[in-house]
């Protein structure tokens, strides 16, 4: 009775480990998690800055650039500004561009927040989504840091600093 009652255990174990991993095994092929790659071509795009020019990612080859998918309400979004800022600062000089893209905001909105926090990079609209949904972002903020030659080379950074770094 014994070892039947510890094989029960162990395969009600096993069930439930493959029940909460199969949910998250899906959810992350919907995210395109398997396909993503290192070195992967950034997908192009076409925004508006807030001057109504249009800024598409192929005007930046030959530099590195940051794209930071971010919201003007979103707490996180605001508390990292100022690692940015000085990500920006440090590098802008030398083939650096940072471009925050504001997903599905209004431009009045993205231009009040940039104006009241002095930001000093490009602020990017994407009024419809359609940017963040091809770069597969799931929240905010998200960093994505492509290469000089067009390539994401990190999705979803956390230590951007150390790879630009790298970088220059």
């Amino acid at each position: 009775m014994y070892r039947t009652h510890k094989i029960l255990i162990t395969l009600f174990l096993i069930s439930m480990i493959i029940g909460l991993a199969g949910p998250t095994m899906a959810s992350q092929k919907s995210w395109n998690i398997w396909e993503e790659s290192i070195e992967k071509p950034a997908p192009e795009f076409v925004l508006k800055d807030l001057e109504d020019n249009e800024i598409r990612l192929s005007d930046y080859k030959g530099k590195a650039v940051l794209l930071d998918f971010t919201t003007t309400w979103c707490s996180y979004c605001r508390r990292i500004r100022p690692y940015l800022e000085k990500i920006h600062d440090k590098y802008k000089k030398k083939g650096f561009v940072l471009l925050s893209i504001y997903i599905q905001e209004s431009k009045k909105k993205v231009k009040a927040y940039t104006e009241k926090y002095k930001i000093p990079y490009k602020a990017l609209l994407d009024e419809d989504g359609s940017v963040a949904e091809a770069y597969g972002i799931v929240g905010v903020p998200t960093l994505t840091l492509v290469n000089k030659e067009g390539k994401m080379v990190c999705k979803q950074c956390r230590s951007v600093d150390m790879m630009l770094e790298d970088m220059f």
